[in-house]
Parts: structure tokens; sequence; C-alpha cells
């Protein structure tokens, strides 16, 4: 069912299904070609004599063009689901924000009212000025939403909020790598995940077994922070064609893993680190370990073998057999596979899943000192990686200078949220937690500033947080959609999409290669305004010092020439010229392609040490050893998670680990309003995917309707039987837009994953998510057919 799917995406039927879904393509008389660019990729836009954009092209740059993703971009501006007007929830209205006449309780269950621009902008104002900046938090995350560098929301609100208001409260860290944000750089000074990655070109001419331990490298290739290129396709039909031995260490058999014909370790999700410790017992014990680079490389192997042979607190010798019986993974597989690894020039490609667990700190401490005992970091073909799944990642980089984005200014706030801790922050002011080794204090939120971010798509526990909204004096929300975050709002602001404005962006996030102009392609559509406008309007309300400090006293097109002009870009073409061509492109130095990552700390530990206490690899830090905390020790460890398999009494009520991977067809739960829900979804719904064994157990059938639950929520989801799925297992893609049956029934109709999953962080250290920490039902359910999302009601409009 899923491979049919697949194949699909690669016939010239996507065009068919988009002239069907969409009329405006069948005009192309006297079309004008703009070129711009977007997270899917670069493409022509093509408007008709009316300025109605009719058809997208992909640029050469894009690699892979029969991706339908950029073409998505018409149903996208078009949607049925865009923001019109400035609108209003009713009961906020009526008390001009006044919450004990408000009735925040009622936030995405009432009509909203259109409203002026000028009235919506008093509104905000007027709320912005009741409260201290240290009472507003700034939920505007990352850039996904749209990859520019002057319209990037995040960054123009922090402008904003840091130039005019005094500052916000700001998020610490992210959803992304929120516990190995905390750890690596300290483990081996770097964050690792967002290092360039060792060269396509290298592992090709030198890895004789490449681990992808949980990473899908296909997947989140075809999109990017930036602009995607899709250039690693074809790096994967290489290594198909290749000699190297390919092997997937995950709960799932992902098509990528198909291709390359990998041997599939099917692994208990949240048990890897018992399966690297269990690996690296056996290669200490039948000292195949290489002792050459943990003596000169590392710090702290004395320190860290006590423990591995159960010699300290715990008393519990970490061999294979003893992970064997909490992975499921075969004593005897346990040994071949490090056996395997130490004898053969091994990459260990990671991923960012593992550490989204509870006590996730660990996951790539853990892989790192593997492979420490393998030995190989820094030789050709070998070591580890944590991002070749990622944006581009193995792609040779360019070098070039290139632009910067726009400046936020200082925070005067120096509150902080984590990443993970909004909804228990809200409902907790003044709660003191442990964190980074010191103590957090909550602060007292009053205002939820958003501007493109679904908060209500990545925060885990979903109901948890929609409870701590509805706790709030104001929920202000920018957005072209109707988002389910943009529902739950009290003022709602509609902006522009990333075509209805100009912009500047690179791409990609590794190769930077090119450098592209965002080209307006359509004037705004109905009411919508850029950010940027929305917050220079409101700066210059408050002040015309303000408002020049928020612009900086330039036009939006002299930022944006700004930022070219500030870097290497005018060496190879002026910005005129780039801006009438729409792009700039450079080509990496040979030099580039046999980039190999630690290679200098490997030539010379000594005057090319690693930015860590000791210059070395830390197995053990002094320095987390000193933070005394019950949850996270100076070395790697095992603790067993909240919710997991090995665990029998809460198995018995919830006997399925959830998983809940980046999807095959968005970017998190950007696309779930456009026509490429046709290729995937089940009966409109997300698929869930589950064991074959296990679907004949509970009598589920391909396309049944099902219903997933647990004690903090349950959503309705399409049935996908497979066996690329281990028993015991279900995987549901993060990102649906949630949608409840009714106003009194918080089931999602759409199979919104959050609302099973754990609001508990990795631990007192980092504070992270926990998202792959959770365990759940699933049974077959009667339901009403599902329609689909829709935009609320708007009296007025």
């Amino acid at each position: 069912m899923q491979e049919k799917r697949r194949n699909f995406l690669k016939t010239a039927g996507i065009t068919g299904l988009m002239a069907c879904s969409n009329p405006l393509l069948a005009s192309q008389k006297k079309n004008k070609k703009i070129p711009t660019a977007s997270n899917v990729g670069a493409f022509w836009s093509e408007v008709d004599e009316n300025g109605k954009l009719v058809k997208i092209t992909p640029q050469d740059s894009d690699k892979d063009p029969k991706i339908p993703w950029s073409e998505a971009w018409i149903d996208r501006v078009y949607s049925p689901t865009r923001i019109k007007y400035p609108c209003v929830r009713k009961s906020y209205l009526e008390a001009r924000g006044i919450k004990a006449n408000s009735k925040p309780e009622l936030r995405g269950k009432e009509e909203f009212v259109r409203v002026s621009w000028d009235e919506a902008i008093k509104l905000v104002l007027e709320k912005l000025r009741s409260v201290k900046p240290n009472e507003i938090y700034n939920a505007s995350y990352g850039g996904w939403g749209h990859p520019g560098l002057l319209h990037n929301c995040s960054a123009t609100a922090g402008r904003f909020f840091n130039t005019v208001i005094g500052g916000a409260i700001s998020m610490d860290g992210e959803h992304s790598n929120g516990a190995a944000g905390k750890v690596n750089t300290t483990i081996v000074g770097d964050l690792e995940v967002y290092s360039l990655q060792t060269a396509h070109e290298m592992i090709l001419e030198n890895t004789q077994v490449y681990v992808m331990w949980g990473a899908d490298i296909l997947k989140c290739n075809q999109i990017d922070f930036k602009v995607a290129n899709r250039a690693n396709n074809s790096y994967y039909d290489k290594y198909a064609k290749s000699n190297i031995k390919f092997i997937t260490i995950d709960p799932q058999l992902t098509p990528i893993a198909k291709k390359l014909n990998a041997q599939w370790i099917k692994i208990r999700p949240n048990t890897d680190v018992a399966l690297m410790l269990g690996m690296m017992h056996y290669l200490y014990a039948s000292n195949q370990y290489d002792k050459n680079f943990i003596e000169n490389y590392t710090y702290g192997f004395d320190k860290f073998i006590p423990y591995l042979l159960g010699k300290t607190e715990d008393m519990v010798e970490k061999t294979p057999a003893w992970a064997s019986k909490i992975t499921g993974v075969e004593e005897s597989v346990i040994k071949a596979l490090a056996d395997t690894f130490v004898k053969n020039r091994t990459f260990l490609a990671g991923n960012w899943a593992m550490q989204r667990a509870h006590h996730g700190e660990q996951a790539d401490w853990t892989l790192m000192v593997l492979a420490a005992f393998i030995g190989q970091i820094g030789l050709a073909g070998g070591g580890f990686g944590f991002s070749m799944h990622y944006s581009g990642g193995g792609q040779a980089a360019s070098g070039v200078m290139l632009p910067a984005g726009l400046p936020q200014g200082k925070n005067k706030v120096r509150d902080k949220i984590p990443a993970s801790r909004i909804s228990e922050a809200i409902l907790n002011p003044g709660k003191k937690i442990k964190f980074k080794g010191g103590e957090l204090t909550y602060p007292n939120v009053k205002v939820f500033y958003n501007v493109g971010a679904n908060t209500l798509g990545h925060q885990p526990d979903s109901n948890s947080l929609i409870k701590a909204l509805r706790t709030l004096e104001a929920v202000i929300v920018h957005e072209p959609w109707w988002t389910p975050t943009a529902k739950m709002a009290d003022i709602v602001l509609p902006a522009t999409t990333t075509l209805e404005r100009d912009d500047i962006s690179y791409g990609g996030s590794y190769s930077q290669d090119y450098v592209y102009a965002m080209k307006k392609v359509i004037e705004p559509l109905y009411e919508a305004r850029d950010d940027y406008d929305i917050f220079a309007e409101m700066a210059k309300i408050v002040g015309e010092r303000e408002h020049r400090k928020f612009t900086g006293g330039k036009t939006k097109m002299q930022r944006i020439q700004g930022f070219y002009d500030r870097s290497d870009c005018p060496n190879y073409m002026s910005f005129e010229e780039f801006w009438e061509k729409g792009f700039v492109n450079f080509t990496p130095d040979e030099s580039a392609y046999k980039y190999i990552r630690h290679s200098d700390f490997r030539a010379d530990p000594v005057n090319n040490k690693l930015r860590t206490e000791t210059g070395k690899l830390q197995i053990f830090s002094d320095k987390f050893d000193s933070y005394k905390l019950d949850d996270f020790k100076g070395h790697p460890i095992w603790i067993e998670p909240a919710e997991w398999l090995g665990d029998s009494q809460k198995v018995a009520k919830f006997p399925f680990h959830v998983v809940s991977p980046h999807p095959t067809y968005r970017i998190h739960s950007q696309l779930d309003n456009c026509f490429v829900r046709k290729l995937y979804k089940v009966g409109n719904r997300e698929p869930v995917l589950i064991n074959s064994d296990d679907a004949k157990k509970l009598g589920i059938k391909n396309g049944d309707t099902v219903e997933v639950f647990n004690d903090r929520g349950s959503l309705l989801a399409g049935a996908v039987v497979s066996n690329d799925i281990m028993s015991g297992v279900i995987s549901i893609q993060e990102g649906v837009w949630y949608d409840p049956e009714s106003i009194d029934n918080p089931r999602c109709n759409a199979g919104h994953v959050n609302v099973l999953t754990s609001s508990i962080s990795t631990s007192t250290m980092a504070q992270a998510t926990t998202a792959n920490t959770c365990l759940a039902n699933i049974k077959k359910v009667n339901a009403k057919p599902y329609k689909g999302i829709k935009a609320p009601v708007v009296k007025g409009a």
C-alpha cells in the first residue's frame, strides 16, 4: 500500500492530479516567469495576465524535480484554510481583552469576528502595553515557516520585541535536538547534529560498513531548513551500486534501507544505549577495542569501565546477554555486530530521534563512546555523523561567505523556557526546576505571541498545552493559514505566504552553493500583510524612535541588498544581475569533496584538540559529574525509560510503543492542507503503521479506521498493515493538524500524534522533549467519515 504511494510520486500522474485539483493550471497564456525558493526547493513561478499563480517549474538546482512539494504551493496559496482578514475571538473582542470577562476557556471553541487592521493592531498594542516584557512569551520558533533571511518568522518577531517592547521571554533550546544540544559540545567540543558531515565521496571510496542507527537518510534530505536541492538522491543510487554493507538498527524498515538492501536489526524503541553498552562490554572483554585511540584521543576511560563491568552502584555488568534482554536483539547478533564494526571501516550514522526520548541525553554520548572503542573517528569513511539524514548532509560545501540574516538586537528579558516545558511553565509560574546543572524559575506568562510557528503541532502532550493556553490573558498569532494554533488564538493577524513577499535565502544547508532571490510572485491575497510590515506599523505607533530602531531606517529591499552586499556574493555577480537572474551559484573546491569529519583531530590531537575540558573526547566529564544529578552522571548510563516495552505492568494496559517520525510528505505540519494529502492519507486521516501479526490478532485490516489511545488522549487514524515495522510498535508521523471531533470531544479526528506523547522531560539536565517515549493501545472502531480540515466560523467575513 505504502509502496504504491511512493511509486505514484515518481510518475507523471502527479501533474495530472494537480491539473484536476487546481483549475488554475489550465491557463498559460502570456504567463510571466518569476524565480523564487522555499524549504522544498527553488522554482520558477508562472503567473497569468490576471496575476494568478498558475504553474510551478523546478529550477536546475533541484536535482530531483519529480518530488511534487514545490508544485503544492499553488494549493497552499489558494487554500480555503487561508486566513483572509484580521480576526478576534468573540468573547475576547467583547471584553476588550480583560481576562475576567474574555472567557479564555473558550479558546478554540467559539467563533471569530472580522475586524479592521487598525482595530486588530490597537488590540494587540493594548495587550502588550498592559503587561511587562517578562510576562510575554515569544513562541515564534525556528525558521521552518519561511527560509528567508529578512522575513524569518522568529527573527522578525525577536527584533520587534527586542527593539520596541524591551524584550520577551524566549525559548531555551529546541525540539529537534534539545537533549543533544545540552550535552554534545561538552563531550566532543561541537554540537555535531548540525556540523559539516564527512563527504559522500569519502564514504563511497572508503566505507565498508555503513550503519543507519535509526537514521532515515532519505526522507529529511528531500527538504531543507533553507532551500532544498535533493542532491543527495543521486548519491543514494551510487550507494546502492557500491560494495558497502548497510545495516539499519531501527524498529522500522525504511524505504532507503530497502533500497540499500540493508540488514535490519529490530530493536525495542528507547533501548539503543543498552545495545551500545553491550557492544562496548564485548569489545572490552574480547580485547578488540582500540587501545591507542582510547589512550591518545579520549578522557575518562578508567572511570567508565567500572560502570561497564558492574562495579559501581548499580552492580550490573553490561554484557551482551544483559543488553539482549533489554533490546530484544539476540546476544549472538550483538557480538556479531561489534565484530563487524571493529574489523571493517565502519561509519555510524546517528539520528535525532533517539535523543527525543526519556534520558535522551545518553544517546549521542554513548554512540560517540562506542565510535571511540571502534577507534575510527577521523579516518576516511569511518567514525560517526549525526546529520547525514538532514538537509543535504554529506554534500561538499562551497566555503563561500553567505548573506547573514536580520539581526534581532539585545533581549533585556533574561527569562527562558526550555523548548519542551512550555505547558508546564504556563501552568506553574514560579516553579523552580533543575536545568543544565543549575536552577531555573518559570516566569509568569500572561501573553503568548506566535509568528509562523504551529506550537500545537510540535509541542508534546497537546491536551496539556490546550489546558495551558486556556489560562492566559491573550494568545496572539500571525499566520497565513488557520492552523490548530491559530484556531486557539484571541487575535489572529493574516500573514503573507512565502510567495507574497520579497526575500533572499541560500541552499542547501550543507552545500551552501546557491544564493536565491525569493521574489514576490503574486500580490498579497485578501488582507494579508508581511510579518515585517505588521511589526513595522506597530513600532511606528509606539513611536518614531522605535520605528527607526526596528527598520534601521531602511526599506525592505535595501535590507535584502545589504544582506547580499555584505557577503562574498558580489565577487561573483552584482546584486542587480542576481535579482534579475534569480540566483548565483558557487562551485565547491575539489578539497571539499575529500572532507573527513574530525580528520584534523585524528592527525594531531595536541595542536588540533577538541574544544572540551581536556581537549579530548570525554568518555567521562568532570563538569557533568559535579552537577550531582540523580538522572544524569559523569559518563553514559542506561536508565529505564518511563514508558517502554520492558515495563510489563504498563504494557499490560498499553501494549504498543508509539514512534512518531518526521513525515514523508510534509515539513512537520506544513503541506497538511494541500493536494499532497491524497498521496498517503487513509480515509482522509493520518496513517498508522502496524505489524501484520499484531493487526491479525486485533482484527485490523488495511484501510480500517482505528483508535489509538492512552491516558493522555486519543486519536483516529487509518491502518496500514505491514511487515516493515516490528511487533509491538506502531508508527504515526508527527505534524498532522490537530482537529478534535467536536467542541466537547477532544479525540483527534485527523490523527495528530501529540495527543498521545508525554510531556515529561528527558532529565533534569536538558529538560528536553520525550516524544518518542510513549505507550498506547489500538483498536478497530466504527467512525464517521472524516471530511478534513476546515476554517473556523468568522462572523462578518
